[in-house]
């Protein structure tokens, strides 16, 4: 089972909660999608991006802040959900043929670059 695009949707909506217990209630719901969708094993549940973005939040909630040292990978999370949505992360448009694939490939890029 994929995840739907309604769950990506909804990790981009969860910006701008302000409502720590609702986003604590929806946690377990998005680990149990996420499992259904074959993401498994602690590690990989506690980087998916979706996790990620909740977290974040949430974080930025109880403290003001969300600052972990994670760099940008609550920035690529957000990019991704907005993909997932259907959306160009870098311009208020929908995703051309291709450019999902294209963003990736310079995220791998900078992967490599990064020590």
């Amino acid at each position: 089972m994929a995840i739907s695009q309604k769950t990506w949707q909804q990790a981009l909506d969860s910006q701008s909660a302000c409502n720590l217990s609702g986003l604590a209630h929806y946690l377990p719901k998005l680990l149990d999608e996420l499992r259904a969708s074959n993401v498994n094993g602690t590690s990989a549940l506690n980087t998916h991006p979706l996790v990620r973005l909740i977290v974040a939040q949430m974080a930025y909630l109880a403290y003001g802040t969300f600052d972990c040292g994670a760099g940008n990978l609550w920035q690529r999370a957000y990019h991704l959900a907005e993909m997932e949505t259907g959306r160009s992360p870098y311009a208020d448009r929908p995703l051309e043929p291709g450019e999902k694939e294209r963003i990736f490939a310079l995220w791998e890029k900078e992967d490599r670059r990064t020590p």
